[in-house]
C-alpha cells in the first residue's frame, strides 16, 4: 500500500450515494468497505483499521448510528458524514469521536455521470489538517468544494430543501387531487415550464421516505414552511382582493433586492431555451 492509498469505511456504502463514492474512491486507489444494515457482525473490523469512516445512513438515524462508529474508530481516523442537514451531525460527531471531523453533503443525487461542477459542501469540525488529503481527493475527482458553516448550511438547505422540494411535493400532490396528469400539460408546455415539470417527475420518481425525512428533517424547516404557508395565504388574500398594487410594489421590490442576479438569470435560461429538451 502507497502512502497515498487510505481504507475507508462507508456506513450506508450499500445504499446508492454510498456505491457512488465506493466506486470513486476505488478509483484513486483507495481500499473501500461497504457496511450495510446487515453488515454489523463485519463492522468492527472495518472500521477498527480505516483512515476515513463515512456515514451515509437516513437523517433520522444518523446521530445514533455516529455513536455506534466513533466507539470502534482509532482515535487517528477521520469521522465525516454524508447527512443533508450538518449542525447535529457534526455535534454528534465532535461529542462522540475525540479525532478529526469534517461534514459533508454532496449537492447531488447518485445518478450523476459526471463529477464535474457536482458541488460537495464542506463544514469544518475538528483539526482540518487531518482532512486535507479527503478534500484534496475530492477535487481530484473534479467535484466542486464550497466551505460553509454548519449553521450556515442549514440555513440555506431550509430554503433548498425544505421549502423548494415542499413547493414541488405540493404541485405533484395538487395535480393529483386535481386529476391534471403532467403529461398533457408536456403537450403545450414551454421549454421552461417543461424543465418545472420533469424536475417534479424526477422527484416524484424517488423513495417517498427520503423526501419525508429532508422535508421534515428539523424543527426549523418546517417552521419555515409554516411561515412560508403564512406568506402565500396573505398574497392570496391580496389577490383575492385584486390588489394589483401592492402585487407589483412587492415584484419592484424583490427585482431590487435581487440586483444583478436577474439579468444572469436571464442570460442563462436564454441559453437553456436553445436546448431542445425532448430530444
Amino acid at each position: 500500500m502507497t502512502p497515498k492509498n487510505k481504507v475507508i469505511t462507508i456506513i450506508g456504502g450499500k445504499g446508492q450515494m454510498g456505491e457512488l463514492f465506493c466506486r470513486l474512491f476505488d478509483s484513486l486507489g483507495h481500499i473501500t468497505h461497504k457496511i450495510g444494515s446487515r453488515d454489523w457482525d463485519d463492522a468492527k473490523q472495518y472500521i477498527a483499521q480505516s483512515d476515513l469512516v463515512i456515514v451515509s445512513v437516513p437523517i433520522n438515524r444518523t446521530s445514533a448510528i455516529i455513536e455506534q462508529v466513533a466507539a470502534l474508530m482509532p482515535a487517528e481516523a477521520v469521522l465525516a458524514d454524508f447527512t443533508s442537514i450538518k449542525v447535529d451531525p457534526l455535534l454528534a460527531m465532535l461529542k462522540y469521536h475525540s479525532g478529526a471531523v469534517i461534514g459533508l453533503h454532496p449537492m447531488f443525487g447518485p445518478t450523476i455521470t459526471s463529477t464535474q461542477s457536482q458541488v460537495v459542501v464542506c463544514c469544518e469540525g475538528r483539526t482540518p489538517q487531518q482532512s486535507h488529503w479527503l478534500l484534496n481527493d475530492l477535487a481530484q475527482l473534479g467535484f466542486t468544494l464550497k466551505q460553509m458553516t454548519a449553521s450556515e448550511h442549514d440555513q440555506a438547505m431550509s430554503f433548498i430543501q425544505g421549502v423548494e422540494h415542499f413547493i414541488t411535493f405540493s404541485l405533484g400532490t395538487f395535480l393529483h387531487h386535481k386529476n391534471q396528469h403532467p403529461e398533457k400539460l408536456l403537450e403545450i408546455a414551454s421549454p421552461i415550464y417543461l424543465a418545472k415539470l420533469l424536475l417534479m417527475g424526477r422527484i416524484f420518481d424517488q423513495d417517498p421516505k427520503l423526501y419525508a425525512d429532508i422535508i421534515m428533517a428539523n424543527p426549523t424547516r418546517i417552521a419555515l414552511i409554516a411561515e412560508f404557508a403564512e406568506w402565500l395565504q396573505n398574497w392570496v388574500h391580496k389577490l383575492q382582493a385584486n390588489d394589483k398594487t401592492a402585487f407589483t410594489e412587492e415584484f419592484i421590490s424583490a427585482t431590487k433586492w435581487m440586483g444583478d442576479f436577474t439579468k444572469y438569470s436571464q442570460n442563462i435560461s436564454d441559453d437553456f431555451l436553445n436546448i431542445d429538451l425532448k430530444k
